[in-house]
C-alpha cells in the first residue's frame, strides 16, 4: 500500500497539471407563485475550471447551446453566460421553468453532458401555508471526457483517471422557501442547501428535503379581508340603527 502512495501522488499532480481543475454546482431552486397556486423552477449550472477539463467543458456547453437553438428541442432553451477571462473558464446555464417541467429529465445533450438530476416535487396547498418535499436522483459521474484522457484499461490508468475525477468538485444546491424541517443535506449561504457529491464513487446519491412555506400573500389578502368585512358590518349596524329625537322640555306645545 505505501508504494503505491508515491504512484498516486504523482498521478494526481500529472492530473491536476495536464487536465487542470474543475468545480461544477447545479442549483435548483423552487420559487412559489405569489397568491396563486403551483410554483416555478429556477435552474442554474456553474463551471468554474482550466486546462484541458475546461476547455473541453466549455466546448461541449456552447455546442449544446448551439444545437438547441437550430434544432428546435422541446422544452425550454438554456441561456448561456460567458464570463471566462483568459485560461480560466467561467460559465452559467440557466433558466426558469415551471414545476411539471422541471420534473421532466433533462436530456444531458442539452447540458454538454452534466447531470443535473431527476428532481420530484410534491407540494401540498394549504390555502394559509405550503408544503414542499423534494427529492432528487443524480448520477454522481464525471460529466464529459475531455481529449487525452487515459482510459482506465490498466492499473496505471485507473489511478490517474480517479486522480482526474479526484481533482473535480460537485456541489448540488436546492433553495425550498420557508424553513425547512428535515433533509439529508447541509445548510449552505443564501439560505440553501448543499450535498457535496463525489465523483470517484461512480454510484447514484439521493437528496431529500423538506419545508413549510407561510404564504405571506395569502395571509396579508386574508388579513385584508377580515378588515373589509368588519368595517362593512359595523357600517351596515350604524345605518340600520334608529334615530331617537329627545322631546324639549322647555318647548311650548301648541294649542288647538
Amino acid at each position: 500500500m505505501y508504494r503505491r502512495l508515491p504512484m498516486l501522488a504523482a498521478a494526481g499532480l500529472l492530473a491536476t497539471a495536464c487536465f487542470g481543475k474543475f468545480a461544477l454546482g447545479v442549483t435548483q431552486t423552487i420559487e412559489p407563485n405569489p397568491i396563486l397556486p403551483g410554483a416555478s423552477v429556477k435552474q442554474d449550472v456553474n463551471v468554474e475550471a482550466d486546462g484541458l477539463l475546461g476547455t473541453a467543458v466549455k466546448q461541449a456547453m456552447t455546442d449544446a447551446a448551439a444545437k438547441g437553438q437550430t434544432q428546435g428541442q422541446t422544452g425550454t432553451q438554456w441561456q448561456v453566460r460567458d464570463n471566462s477571462d483568459g485560461a480560466g473558464i467561467h460559465l452559467r446555464m440557466s433558466r426558469s421553468v415551471s414545476l411539471t417541467e422541471a420534473q421532466t429529465a433533462v436530456p444531458q445533450s442539452s447540458t454538454g453532458g452534466f447531470d443535473v438530476g431527476t428532481i420530484n416535487v410534491k407540494a401540498d396547498d394549504w390555502l394559509l401555508a405550503r408544503r414542499y418535499a423534494v427529492r432528487v436522483v443524480v448520477s454522481a459521474r464525471a460529466p464529459t471526457t475531455p481529449t487525452g484522457t487515459p482510459t482506465p484499461n490498466d492499473a496505471t490508468s485507473q489511478q490517474l483517471a480517479q486522480a482526474i475525477l479526484a481533482g473535480i468538485t460537485y456541489d448540488y444546491f436546492v433553495g425550498l422557501p420557508g424553513v425547512v424541517t428535515a433533509t439529508n443535506g447541509l445548510p449552505a449561504e443564501n439560505s440553501r442547501l448543499v450535498w457535496h457529491l463525489d465523483l470517484t464513487s461512480g454510484s447514484e446519491r439521493v437528496l431529500t428535503a423538506e419545508s413549510i412555506y407561510p404564504d405571506w400573500p395569502r395571509l396579508i389578502v386574508l388579513v385584508l379581508l377580515i378588515v373589509l368585512i368588519a368595517g362593512a358590518i359595523v357600517l351596515r349596524s350604524r345605518a340600520r340603527r334608529p334615530i331617537t329625537v329627545e322631546p324639549n322640555e322647555g318647548a311650548i306645545l301648541p294649542r288647538h
